[in-house]
Formats: C-alpha cells, sequence, structure tokens
C-alpha cells in the first residue's frame, strides 16, 4: 500500500514539475526571455502558490461542515440555499490535515529550491 501511494505521489510530483517546465519555457520562448529564467520564474510561481495552499490547508480549525439533506428534496436556489450543520472534526481527520499541510509544505520548498537551482541569476555554488 505505501509503494502504490509514493508511486502516485511520485506521478503528480513528476507532472507537476513536467507541466511548469512546459507551460514556463513555452511561455518563455513566446515573450523571448531566457529559457532557463523562464523556468526558474516557474517554479518559483508554483512553489509560492503550493505554500499558500499548504498555508491554507494548515489553518483550517476543528470544525467541519456537512450538508444535511432536505426532506422536501427542493432544488437549492440562491434564495433558499442547502442547509449546513457544523460538526467537530475527528482526530483522524485533524492528523490528516496536518499531514497533508506538512507535504504541501515540503513540495512548496522543493519548488523554491529547484527554482533557485536553475535560476541563471542565483548562484547555488
Amino acid at each position: 500500500m505505501l509503494r502504490a501511494a509514493f508511486r502516485r505521489i511520485l506521478v503528480f510530483v513528476a507532472v507537476l514539475v513536467g507541466g511548469t517546465a512546459a507551460v514556463s519555457a513555452t511561455l518563455g520562448a513566446l515573450v523571448g526571455a531566457n529559457i532557463l529564467r523562464s523556468l526558474a520564474t516557474g517554479y518559483y510561481v508554483i512553489g509560492a502558490a503550493v505554500l499558500i495552499g499548504s498555508f491554507a490547508l494548515g489553518v483550517r480549525g476543528p470544525v467541519r461542515r456537512e450538508v444535511v439533506e432536505n426532506d422536501d428534496e427542493v432544488t437549492p436556489t440562491p434564495m433558499r440555499p442547502l442547509r449546513r450543520r457544523r460538526r467537530k472534526a475527528t482526530p483522524e481527520e485533524r492528523a490528516e490535515s496536518r499531514r497533508s499541510s506538512l507535504g504541501l509544505f515540503a513540495l512548496g520548498i522543493a519548488f523554491l529550491l529547484l527554482a533557485a537551482a536553475v535560476d541563471p541569476a542565483r548562484s547555488v555554488v
């Protein structure tokens, strides 16, 4: 089970890195910018976005919302939205949220380090 999870995570990261490289290189070529600088900018943007997502996931409180089923089966409208009630998150949900936030934080830092390694304006050595 861990092997399959690791494989899924690795595929996700590879697609994210490759997709970012493809989009960044294409946009950089269209603008006429240095390709390495375009790649670094793309990785900086993705790294910052992932860190923001990590923060948003990490600051969720211990309260979760769940939809309450309507008795009359009426389609929700702006004047009559679905009713929701609040419940306390289970310890498993809170632990999963914490692990996900830490995983996204590590991924964001990895993207920023990759961007710094690729960036021609920075010297890693």
